[in-house]
């Protein structure tokens, strides 16, 4: 054996040990006497990477790929590196190269799946299940995914069938099982399942999440079977277990509104060009009508639709961590903004074969970042949906959130949410008067018509008449909403908290209060 092969069989043996320190040392002592040897390099990129020094794995995965681009511990590695950056269109690239070079392993094509649905490829991640049902990949999360791929695609049954699929393999997440049903909003709980659920709910072998989950199903099931006391019960136990776990951190969020009610805008913005593509920003409270707006809009020739996308809220925190947001904001050269610009229209192109005039970016969360919308885009065109504060509330105190929106957990957490949430958007109507478009979701649905005329006009859109039937658009669609954006517009939308007031009063009094204000403000 010569000396390399020694070196590196021996930093081998100690990576596998977990003696990273002295692997390193004998990797380096290979590349030392040949610097092209991709199994030193890839060795110490995964040393790295287990010590979560990623540049640093980065750089050897890069320049081992460079020699040679189809070694499989190389491409394991940048994917690795692409999953912890949350690039997933890297990752997706990454894992049809290890599945070319080794089709049988069942967790690429796992992996494949779930990165296809982060890139809304549900045709694909659709595909890429079905592989681990025919080849007996052993993992529930499989079925649950094929479920939420069948919601999103307006499938009620099958998307049914595959989280009671979820329930019998994975008995110990009953919850998520059973939360799924609920979150799929057309599905009805059977008398059974409602039994069921009772019996779940103080099974003592179930984690604390997972008895919150059953719960918050259980406010579903009670409230279709007409038992609304049961039901507020259920809501109020899922939420009590839920704010242990996911606490709102309210001194945080008001700290960030607070500095920027500061922000006034970079004064090179009017002498930058504009871009080719008009990107339409669909903002508000979560359950308020983000996913309707979205779904008629996209129903235009002229519109692509992507995600949630988080581009925003990334830049947001690389601002934060270089000397603070709203500082940093305030003082973008015009380099810099085309820099970020740059590197959103490059994310966001990723999502289409051939680029649109406009693309919608509908992620609710964006109404704190309007300065930093109108910095990098002064003609994107915002679109505020405004929802009775009562109905939204209860909304929100009704779903369980897999991510974010901690504040939903507590009635106090919500109405502290709404009122920063008027207070910025008022700062924002100040600085770009005339430039935000808010749209009452309550007269959206009863006069579609001339709301929907509204939002094109404002968009500089044409009328399309399938903008107007935009619930025959067969998109995915992949939020709670899914269903009923499959749908005419349904008053039966408004006014639902009522039923919950004889048992809540107080705090639907103080939504209330929000709610008066936040009419006058947007519409008074």
């Amino acid at each position: 054996m010569s000396i390399i092969n020694q070196y590196l069989s021996q930093a081998e043996s100690l990576f596998k040990s977990k003696n990273y320190s002295s692997a390193r040392i004998y990797a380096r002592k290979v590349v030392k006497r040949d610097d092209r040897h991709v199994g030193a390099l890839a060795l110490l990129g995964h040393i790295h990477l287990q010590q979560q020094q990623y540049a640093q794995a980065e750089s050897y995965f890069v320049s081992a790929v460079s020699i040679e681009p189809h070694t499989v511990s190389v491409l394991t590695g940048l994917l690795a590196i692409a999953e912890v950056k949350q690039d997933f269109f890297s990752a997706k690239g990454y894992l049809e190269q290890l599945i070319n070079l080794q089709p049988q392993v069942g967790q690429y094509r796992y992996k494949l799946g779930l990165v296809a649905t982060k890139v809304a490829d549900m045709a694909l991640a659709e595909h890429s299940f079905e592989w681990c049902v025919e080849h007996d990949f052993e993992e529930p999360a499989v079925q649950l995914n094929l479920g939420h791929i069948y919601k999103a695609k307006g499938d009620t049954e099958r998307a049914a069938n595959f989280y009671h699929q979820y329930i019998q393999l994975n008995p110990k997440q009953v919850g998520v099982g059973y939360w799924s049903l609920a979150d799929l909003k057309q599905y009805r709980f059977s008398a059974n399942d409602l039994a069921l659920l009772q019996n779940f709910a103080s099974e003592a072998s179930l984690s604390k999440q997972n008895q919150g989950l059953v719960y918050f199903a259980l406010c579903k099931a009670y409230e279709q079977h007409q038992q609304i006391d049961k039901a507020c019960e259920s809501m109020l136990l899922a939420n009590q277990i839920m704010a242990v776990y996911r606490p709102f951190k309210q001194p945080l969020f008001a700290k960030i509104v607070l500095s920027l009610l500061g922000h006034t805008p970079s004064p090179h913005i009017d002498s930058l060009p504009t871009t080719s593509q008009t990107p339409i920003f669909i903002v508000g409270m979560p359950r308020s009508g983000t996913t309707l707006v979205e779904q008629i809009l996209a129903c235009h020739s002229m519109v692509g639709a992507t995600d949630e996308l988080p581009f925003m809220e990334r830049f947001a925190l690389q601002m934060d961590m270089s000397g603070g947001y709203q500082s940093q904001l305030s003082q973008l050269s015009a380099n810099e903004i085309m820099q970020f610009r740059q590197r959103y229209l490059t994310e966001v192109d990723h999502y289409f074969t051939e680029a649109p005039t406009y693309v919608i970016d509908k992620n609710p969360n964006n109404f704190l970042h309007i300065g930093l919308i109108k910095s990098l885009f002064p003609q994107a065109k915002i679109i505020n949906v405004v929802r009775n504060t009562v109905d939204n509330g209860l909304s929100v105190f009704k779903q369980f959130f897999s991510f974010g929106h901690d504040y939903s957990y507590s009635f106090t957490g919500i109405t502290s949410y709404w009122q920063h949430y008027l207070d910025i958007m008022a700062h924002w109507d100040k600085l770009y008067p005339n430039e935000i478009l808010h749209v009452c979701f309550e007269q959206l649905v009863r006069e579609p018509d001339s709301q929907i005329q509204r939002m094109l006009d404002y968009c500089g859109l044409t009328t399309q008449a399938q903008c107007f039937t935009f619930y025959e658009s067969d998109r995915a669609v992949l939020t709670p909403s899914a269903s009923q954006v499959r749908q005419p517009m349904n008053p039966k939308a408004i006014g639902q908290a009522a039923k919950y007031q004889p048992f809540i009063a107080a705090e639907i009094a103080q939504l209330d209060a929000i709610a008066k204000k936040a009419s006058q403000q947007f519409f008074g």
